[in-house]
């Protein structure tokens, strides 16, 4: 196991890496943000301890990177008592724990080396099939209706383009894992996330290159588009590929051919092209930052997947359908949950969506000794009472209904006057009004 500590104080640094070696673990440590990136697209570190205040990049923009380079890796914050509130906001972000300086080495030390447990775990069934990961679970109206198009979608036996929008974690690669499931488990499916491949490396992964096209090409190599054919292409964080790119994944979509890298024979492709993000396109084609042509061809059928706070009456089914995968991957018995349990998860907001109830549930149950999860296990960043209050996220929710609903009521539910008004194009508007459930009560 890795461990990486980011800390500007050296006096920290070398406590805790001459206590963290106690544990028997392979050290790393940096003293700003930046150096602790470095390291961590290098070594790839199981679990990285940062400090929230850092010179230059400050340490909820490094977890946020980090979580973008390696999703599974558990972050630890460290902070001043008098700046807890980014710590509770760190929590929502995918941070596992914090701490509160001054500490008492003792006290991480005895955190780490549970956390390290944990850690284990987590690679042990990480290695497992779960069911998890490919069975779309819910029951609300919305999902119900998603669950129908996708069956109407593969039984059509025709390769169309599908524009999956949603919030983080809210499951979007499930879907297109279902979709694949439902072609036939023999059917390729192919991921590549956008966000995560190096700019100068892009064209080379998807396309692929032929022996001696450039210096390091020492042979032939099919790329990710190449081994999707016939199959399912999954394209997640489409709103970060490069420009330049985007051209010639355009030119793919429409001739379904393409050529390797330094190659002449073009090759062809088709397969079903999904499409995944958590940005506005719409915004983003504004700004420059993505092809317009391009958005139209990958939004043939969008998919708009809600927020869990969104869909309350789907956490118990997720919450039971995740029990049920962890006691087989853990070899457990839980058999039941408690009301004070299941009123806490239906009165948060789950900023992290699915992914962080299905990882709630992953660190509860890997430290359960009975077969009863109670109020005592939620994690404490979940029990504030303040969470909902501090939510970011569902606070600004509410203020983009209330500003968009007195739009419409000012503009008279002129959509286009609203539009120009608010600053969006009525095709985001109208996926608002939809979102937010909006009414013309004068109607």
């Amino acid at each position: 196991m890795k461990l990486l500590i980011i800390d500007d104080e050296k006096s920290i640094r070398l406590s805790l890496k001459i206590n963290m070696k106690k544990l028997g673990v392979d050290v790393f440590t940096a003293e700003s943000g930046e150096e602790g990136l470095e390291i961590m697209k290098k070594e790839s570190p199981d679990i990285v301890i940062v400090d929230i205040k850092l010179p230059g990049i400050n340490g909820i923009d490094v977890l946020k990177e980090i979580k973008r380079i390696k999703p599974s890796c558990i972050v630890i914050m460290i902070t001043y008592l008098s700046d807890v509130k980014l710590a509770v906001k760190a929590m929502k972000m995918g941070a596992y724990d914090y701490f509160t300086k001054p500490f008492l080495l003792s006290e991480i030390s005895n955190s780490i080396e549970e956390t390290l447990k944990y850690a284990k775990t987590k690679v042990e069934i990480n290695k497992e099939n779960l069911d998890t990961e490919v069975k779309f679970i819910g029951q609300s109206p919305e999902i119900m209706r998603i669950k129908d198009n996708i069956k109407e979608i593969v039984s059509m036996n025709y390769n169309t383009c599908i524009l999956l929008e949603g919030e983080s974690g809210s499951g979007k690669e499930v879907i297109a894992k279902s979709i694949q499931r439902l072609k036939g488990n023999n059917v390729p499916f192919v991921s590549i996330n956008c966000a995560a491949i190096p700019e100068n490396l892009q064209e080379s992964e998807l396309f692929g290159y032929e022996k001696g096209a450039f210096s390091d090409a020492k042979n032939s190599k099919k790329g990710l588009i190449e081994k999707a054919n016939k199959g399912v292409l999954f394209l997640d964080e489409i709103g970060d590929m490069d420009i330049a790119l985007q051209a010639k994944m355009l030119r793919v979509l429409q001739e379904k051919k393409f050529r390797r890298i330094g190659g002449l024979e073009e090759i062809s492709f088709n397969a079903i092209i999904i499409s995944a993000t958590n940005k506005d396109l719409q915004l983003e084609i504004k700004r420059g930052n993505f092809r317009e042509d391009l958005f139209f061809r990958l939004n043939i059928i969008p998919i708009c997947i809600p927020p869990l706070r969104k869909r309350k009456e789907d956490i118990i089914p997720l919450l039971q359908h995740f029990i049920e995968n962890y006691n087989q991957a853990l070899n457990k018995n839980i058999d039941s949950v408690s009301k004070k349990v299941v009123d806490t998860f239906k009165s948060y907001t789950w900023p992290g969506n699915v992914r962080e109830l299905k990882n709630v549930i992953e660190r509860i149950m890997i430290f359960k000794k009975d077969n009863k999860i109670k109020a005592e296990d939620i994690p404490k960043e979940i029990l504030d009472d303040n969470i909902r209050e501090e939510n970011e996220y569902y606070n600004l929710e509410i203020v983009e209904e209330r500003v968009i609903k007195k739009a419409l009521d000012k503009n008279e539910w002129n959509i286009t006057k609203t539009s120009e008004e608010l600053g969006v194009s009525r095709i985001t508007l109208r996926r608002k009004i939809e979102k937010y459930d909006l009414k013309n009560m004068d109607k």
